[in-house]
This record gives C-alpha cells, structure tokens and sequence, in this order.
C-alpha cells in the first residue's frame, strides 16, 4: 500500500498507473515541460495523486490551500503563470475568469483514458513545486523548488528517520505548507505507506491518536504547539518519530518515542537544521 485517504487505499501500481494516466491526458492537452499546474482541492487522495501526475507530465505543482482568500489564491495562480487548474466543482468559483487556462475536475481523472503519449524525461534541474511564502512585504512570494532539491531532502530524511518500506507516515500539513513536501515523498520514494490526515481529527488529539494508533503511525511532522501537545499524551503506541517545526517550541520533558525540534525557509527546501529532543532544555535547540 503507497497511500490511505480514509477508505481509499491505492497500491503502489494503481498508483503509478492513475498518476501515468493523469500525466499522458496532461501532455496530450499541451501541458509542456516546467509549466506549472494549480492544484485547489480539500484534504483528501488527490493531494498526492494530481501533485505525482503534473510531476510526471514534466511540471511543477502549485498546492493551493482552499482556507486561503480567494485574492491570495488568485494572486498566486496568476502570478505562478499556472496552465492548467486541477479542482473540485465545490472550489471552482473560487479562482475567477481571468485565469484562461484549462480546468481539469478531479471527478473526471478516473475516467481519463490511457492515450499513447510519450512522457517526458525529466532531469533535476526540473521545476517540482512551487509555493508561496507570505514574503516581507506582505505579498505572497513565489518559491521555486526543483527535483534535485527534493531529492536531497528524501535522501537525508530516508538515512536519518531510518525510513523504510515498513514505515507508516502521516501527511499532517496544510497542502500548500511545505512541510507537506516532507510528509509526502521521503515515504514514498522509500516504499513506505503514507496516511492523509482528514481535516475532521487534524485538532482533535484525541482522535488523532486513536487512529495513529490504529493505523500503526510510525513518523510524523506536526506543527510546533500542536505537536507538543500531542507528544503530552500517554499511550501512543507505534510512534517511533514526531518532529515539530515552525515557531519556537516551549521547553517540556520530551515523550518516549524520538521528538525533534526542525527549522528551516520554504527557500532551503523544508528543513535546514534539526536537533533530537533528548532532555528537557532551558532554551530548546533547532540544531
């Protein structure tokens, strides 16, 4: 299994060939390689499966959260230069007529057909993703990450979380946070599973541990304040590896199970400096 959205369970091949399918529809349609594709969906499956499709079409995926202003997102779709838009028919309405590229709803990818398109070869210099930061002037900024930095980070993290094909990982961030980068592809390219957290538990810590119990969550990244939180509780049982990143994290004696404190701008690729919680510090490191 490559990845659990409630329900939903896709094997590794159904995986790859619904992503192949996407990819093709994509070429076939004019989608070129290093355009980018606008990604506006909820929490669900197709947070993976429309980001591995317009990778594999030879884009980079603009996530875009849909609890965002409608102006932001707009502002960031327009100034991103995306072609194509891949939503849902409840979200659509939200990115308005100016934008005059393709719009793909995700009800339709199931039922795309597997043309005979070429794919193209991709390098890693290759856009991958691109996200926006609130920038310092209040303006969403556009960052541009490429394949061989996403490389580099599924590389340390696979060597330093010790992740594996038996690795169970939450996808806890926000869609267009780059965490999600983390959550997403170090478990993926490692064989490993990976679990979408629904919207419905990600602030009920209760619920949520009873299904990191349940699904036998072995890592996962949670935002500081929440994630301290959560690493308070007694009686997780398979968590091997929380981390916590994105504001100063208050000083506690940390849980049983491996506890980092990470650091890092979306322009270094997610996290550029980490430290293991191993006692409880005046002032708590980040490496």
């Amino acid at each position: 299994t490559a990845l659990v959205y409630l329900d939903k369970k896709f094997t590794y091949k159904e995986l790859d060939e619904i992503t192949d399918i996407l990819a093709k529809n994509l070429v076939k349609n004019g989608f070129k390689k290093n355009s980018v594709g606008g990604v506006l969906i909820p929490r669900c499956e197709y947070m993976v499966i429309c980001a591995l499709g317009i990778l594999k079409a030879g884009g980079g995926y603009l996530p875009l959260d849909p609890s965002y202003p409608p102006e932001r997102l707009n502002l960031m779709v327009k100034d991103s230069g995306a072609e194509i838009l891949i939503t849902t028919d409840d979200l659509n309405g939200i990115i308005d007529d100016s934008f005059e590229g393709k719009r793909l709803f995700t009800r339709e990818i199931t039922s795309l057909e597997n043309c005979d398109v070429a794919l193209p070869e991709i390098d890693s210099e290759n856009l991958f993703v691109m996200l926006y930061t609130s920038g310092s002037t209040g303006l969403p900024k556009g960052v541009m990450l490429v394949h061989r930095n996403i490389t580099t980070l599924c590389d340390w993290a696979r060597r330093y979380y010790e992740i594996d094909q038996t690795t169970r990982s939450s996808a806890y961030a926000s869609y267009g946070f780059d965490a999600n980068i983390f959550d997403t592809y170090p478990v993926l390219s490692a064989g490993g599973t990976l679990y979408i957290i629904d919207e419905g538990i990600r602030l009920d810590l209760i619920a949520l541990q009873k299904y990191f119990n349940e699904n036998k969550i072995t890592h996962s990244l949670i935002t500081t304040q929440v994630g301290r939180q959560f690493a308070l509780m007694e009686g997780t049982e398979t968590l091997k590896h929380l981390t916590v990143g994105g504001e100063k994290l208050v000083p506690f004696d940390p849980p049983p199970y491996n506890f980092y404190n990470a650091y890092g701008p979306t322009e270094a690729t997610v996290l550029i400096t980490i430290k293991k919680v191993d006692k409880k510090y005046k002032d708590v490191p980040i490496g």
